[in-house]
C-alpha cells in the first residue's frame, strides 16, 4: 500500500499521515478522504503567508496591548509559526487550531494564550480580506484551576536564608506591597515619598498608593545600600543602572528554593508570584483591606482570588461525656 501513496503519506494504525520534518499531522481514516486533504495541504500556494500574517499582525497589535503581553505573544507566533509552516492562511481550518491547541492540554494557560493569540491574528486576517472567516472562532478555551499554592513561614524561613540581598528585597517588598513581580522590579525611584509609594500597576492600570510605614522603609533603605547605581531609574536594578530581567530574578529565586530544598516549578512548586497570595490572606485575615492592598478592581474578581487560597476553620466538638 506504501507504494501506491504519495510522497509524503504513510498509513499506520489505521489512519494516513502527512508526513513532513519528522511531524505526524493526521488526515483520515478513509483513503480518498484522506487523499484530498493530502492534495489540499501540499498544493504549492502561498509560501511563507502565513508567517507574513502573523507577524503582520503581531504588530497592529502591538500599540494596544501591554508589554507583557506582547512579550508572550511574540512566544506564541514562533510555535504558530512553526506548526502552521505548511499552511497558507486560507488552509487552516478550525480542525487544524483544535490538532494544533490539544498539544497544550496539560499546560491549559499556555494553551488558552495561543488560541487568544490565533483569534488576534484570524481577526485582522479576514479584516484585511485575507481569509473568508476564524478558524478559530468556536474553539473553546481549556478550563484552568485556581492556584491554591500559599508559602508556609518553614519555607519563606528557609527561602529567605538562601536568597541573595536582591532577592530576599525582592521578596520582602512583593510582600509588604501586595504587587506583582513585576510591578515591584519596575519600581522607580519617583514613585517613592514620603508618604509611600505610587503605584499603577501594568496588568490592569489600577493606581494606589501604599502608605509608608517602618517597615517598608526599611526595606526601601535596604535595597537603596545593596542598588545604588547613580544612573538607576529603578529601586532594583544591576550594578550598571539597567533594570533587573526577570530571567536574572527567577534565577535568584530557583537557587534559593533549590537551597532551602523547596520545590519551584510546577503546580505544586513555590512560585514568587505566590506571595502575593500570602500577602492578600495573611492581610484579609488581619482585618486589613486586602483588595486595596493588591488593586483588584472589583470586588468579585478579588473575592475569587482569596477563595482559592483560603482555607476553612472548625473549631472540633468537645469529649463526648455519657
Amino acid at each position: 500500500m506504501a507504494r501506491e501513496l504519495p510522497r509524503w503519506m504513510h498509513f499506520k494504525h489505521g489512519r494516513y499521515y502527512l508526513v513532513k520534518n519528522n511531524k505526524w499531522r493526521p488526515l483520515s481514516r478513509d483513503r480518498h478522504d484522506a487523499l484530498v486533504e493530502y492534495a489540499r495541504l501540499t498544493t504549492a500556494s502561498d509560501d511563507g503567508a502565513l508567517q507574513e500574517l502573523v507577524l503582520r499582525a503581531l504588530a497592529y497589535m502591538k500599540p494596544s496591548i501591554k508589554p507583557s503581553t506582547y512579550k508572550n505573544y511574540v512566544t506564541c507566533s514562533r510555535r504558530v509559526i512553526e506548526a502552521f509552516a505548511d499552511f497558507s492562511p486560507k488552509q487552516i481550518r478550525p480542525g487544524h487550531v483544535a490538532q494544533f491547541l490539544d498539544d497544550y492540554r496539560d499546560t491549559p494557560s499556555m494553551g488558552n494564550l495561543l488560541l487568544s493569540f490565533l483569534h488576534g491574528v484570524f481577526v485582522q486576517a479576514v479584516r484585511w480580506e485575507i481569509i473568508p472567516f476564524d478558524p478559530s472562532r468556536d474553539i473553546k478555551k481549556f478550563k484552568t484551576k485556581g492556584r491554591d499554592r500559599l508559602i508556609s513561614d518553614h519555607e519563606w524561613k528557609a527561602i529567605k536564608a538562601n536568597a541573595s540581598p536582591t532577592l530576599s528585597c525582592l521578596m520582602d517588598m512583593a510582600y509588604l506591597t501586595g504587587q506583582r513581580i513585576s510591578d515591584v522590579m519596575e519600581m522607580k525611584y519617583s514613585q517613592i515619598s514620603v508618604m509611600g509609594i505610587y503605584v499603577k500597576q501594568g496588568k490592569t492600570d489600577a493606581r494606589q498608593l501604599i502608605l509608608m510605614t517602618p517597615e517598608l522603609e526599611a526595606v526601601i533603605r535596604e535595597t537603596k545600600m545593596i542598588h545604588n547605581s547613580p544612573k538607576a531609574k529603578t529601586l532594583f536594578h544591576k550594578p550598571d543602572g539597567s533594570p533587573l530581567s526577570y530571567n536574572t530574578m527567577y534565577g535568584h529565586w530557583r537557587r534559593a528554593c533549590a537551597g532551602a530544598g523547596v520545590e519551584a516549578v510546577g503546580k505544586n512548586g513555590a512560585h514568587f508570584h505566590d506571595i502575593r497570595a500570602n500577602a492578600a490572606t495573611e492581610a484579609d485575615e488581619a482585618g486589613i483591606d486586602s483588595r486595596a492592598l493588591l488593586g483588584h478592581t472589583t470586588e468579585s474578581s478579588h473575592q475569587r482570588y482569596l477563595r482559592s487560597k483560603k482555607v476553612n476553620r472548625a473549631v472540633p466538638l468537645p469529649v463526648r461525656k455519657g
